[in-house]
């Protein structure tokens, strides 16, 4: 009996997954996709969608020293049925620059250091192409830079074809801008910078060169030195290159199933499975034209496996639906926008709350820029789609229509909010979760939202923080995303307009028993009783026409709604009621 093939959370190397009989999601289909292209490109997806397994894979594929593991390594995918005319081909040098850490001061030191080892170990592994003293040459150059000119000419003339991978090419270098400034990113990258120096002598040297990363935001700092990429990241047939597709994850639900890991009828366990996990990992676009033709989004591989991996295991999804290790670079993040407000304006923090508020968002998503151009507000946009944070789901004319992908990112980005409340503003979380499964199982809703708003009301002395009632909004928004049992479904569109907020139960979690529809109304501290009551009309009319849309309907079938009116009087609240 075959031995089982258990998913390979966290696992990134190739040939270990093939050795230990692991499941693999075959994407070797892009092999010949990328071969029948150009012969020097750069292609870039958020963190933790599978990168580095891909390059691992096309090293174990193109490496000259696996001609005959062919079978060994690809048997059963579908590049071992349609092989490609490179087939272990090239000696291949692999860079991971996520490698590079270290104090600013040793940077370069570290990163010398870094790429001789790889070179080193380059030598030493592909000793037999060359003459006897090749290792021992190559480890008496002391800078890697000359260590890479010498493996280099000694290819040219043994007529030895290289190809480069790098991985995470961008990855030190965002850290040095975001943490330390124009200047000494410059530094680096350009002049007879270390970064820029061994970019430089990549071209001309390898026949293939494959670079990956989060953002494409060093490539033009490059340009005198290193100008023949080709940015691929949005190409069409490259869309489902990483990641999982639907059809990928039926195919795993069924291989478990017929092994005996997932029980019960296959048909209600794959519909369950699926519409238990889309909410929280589904709905990424990474091509235009895809979206444009409606071919399905694109699932977070590592999210998938997770949460797979606790339902197989535990007969069970987690309570809490945040997958670990995707959590976004808050630093870099954080310091991006104090940045831009010691620029004396707070356009990113308005966009962060706009994004989490509405239903979409528009803009313009560059293919690529300058990295000393990562401040400037325009880029903003573009940077929080290559950090996966927002997707497309839509066009305006020369723009894009972009909105937070899924339930996962929504959360980190309310994560985040909360960081930037002023301590004033702080809530007592464990108190806070008793309220929340007061409110979800037993109804009793009254007490969660007053202690939220008391909270709020404690802040008010901090104008620029949070006033008015958008920011109300956004800030009982921060706090009920913590709660377990509901789906946060922020201004969806219902019956002639859009809801404040709408807890909808997630069906994940069995106990929920009542949902919720929450209107907020805000008058200044000098309104009148009239404006107050006029207000608070509004309001029940508003939530009477949205609690009788067929959508809303649906969402809470099994549970009692609530529908709730929240009156401000400035940071004060003096109506909390059910209508």
């Amino acid at each position: 009996m075959e031995k089982i093939r258990l998913l390979p959370s966290g696992i990134n190397d190739f040939e270990r997954i093939r050795r230990d009989n692991l499941y693999y999601v075959d994407k070797t289909q892009y092999i010949a996709t990328l071969e029948g292209g150009d012969s020097y490109v750069f292609f870039g997806r958020p963190r933790r969608f599978g990168k580095s397994l891909f390059i691992s894979m096309l090293e174990a594929y193109y490496d000259i020293n696996n001609k005959d593991r062919f079978d060994e390594l690809f048997s059963g995918l579908w590049i071992h049925e349609h092989p490609t005319e490179r087939r272990a081909f090239y000696q291949v040098l692999k860079l991971d620059f996520s490698q590079v850490e270290g104090k600013l001061e040793k940077l370069e030191n570290n990163f010398d250091a870094y790429c001789g080892s790889v070179l080193d170990t380059f030598a030493h592994k592909y000793a037999k192409y060359y003459d006897s003293d090749f290792v021992e040459c190559t480890a008496k150059h002391t800078k890697a830079s000359h260590k890479l000119t010498y493996i280099t000419e000694q290819a040219r003339l043994k007529r030895i074809p290289l190809y480069l991978i790098v991985d995470e090419y961008d990855n030190f270098t965002n850290t040095v801008l975001s943490l330390h400034g124009k200047d000494v990113y410059a530094a680096i990258t350009h002049g007879e910078g270390f970064y820029r120096d061994l970019f430089k002598k990549f071209k001309g040297n390898f026949e293939r060169i494959f670079l990956t990363g989060v953002s494409p935001v060093t490539l033009d700092d490059l340009t005198s030195g290193f100008n023949i990429a080709s940015y691929v990241s949005q190409n069409r047939e490259l869309n489902q290159m990483l990641g999982f597709s639907e059809v990928d994850i039926k195919e795993m639900i069924k291989y478990y199933h017929t092994v005996g890991m997932i029980k019960g009828d296959l048909e209600q366990q794959t519909d369950f499975i699926i519409s238990t996990i889309k909410p929280w990992c589904d709905n990424y676009y990474f091509s235009y034209d895809s979206f444009k033709d409606n071919e399905s989004p694109m699932y977070n591989g590592m999210m998938v496996m997770y949460y797979l991996t606790r339902y197989m295991k535990e007969g069970r999804f987690p309570d809490d639906m945040t997958a670990p290790n995707t959590m976004i670079d808050y630093t870099k993040l954080d310091h991006l926008v104090k940045i831009e407000q010691e620029k004396g304006n707070d356009y990113r923090n308005s966009f962060i709350n706009k994004a989490v508020e509405e239903e979409s968002l528009l803009g313009r998503v560059k293919p690529h820029f300058a990295a000393v151009d990562i401040l400037e507000d325009e880029n903003f946009v573009s940077l929080m789609y290559y950090y996966g944070m927002l997707t497309v789901c839509g066009g305006f004319g020369a723009l894009w229509k972009l909105r937070i992908p899924n339930n996962n990112i929504r959360k980190q980005f309310y994560t985040y909010i909360r960081s930037r409340f002023p301590k004033a503003a702080a809530v007592n979380i464990s108190e806070l979760e008793i309220h929340f499964a007061n409110a979800a199982i037993l109804g009793e809703w009254k007490e969660m939202l007053t202690y939220i708003a008391t909270s709020y009301t404690k802040a008010s002395a901090n104008r620029n923080a949070i006033e008015g009632e958008r920011n109300i909004q956004g800030y009982f928004m921060a706090y009920l995303n913590l709660a377990p049992y509901y789906l946060m479904c922020p201004e969806i569109e219902m019956s002639h307009g859009y809801c404040d907020i709408f807890l909808m139960p997630d069906r994940h979690v069995s106990d929920v028993s009542h949902s919720y529809i929450i209107e907020f109304k805000y008058t200044k501290t000098d309104s009148s009783d009239k404006d107050i009551t006029d207000k608070f009309s509004e309001a029940v009319a508003q939530l009477n026409i949205y609690a009788a849309d067929k959508k809303v309907k649906n969402m809470t079938e099994g549970t009692t709604l609530h529908k709730i009116v929240m009156m401000f009087k400035g940071a004060e609240l003096v109506k909390c009621e059910e209508v």
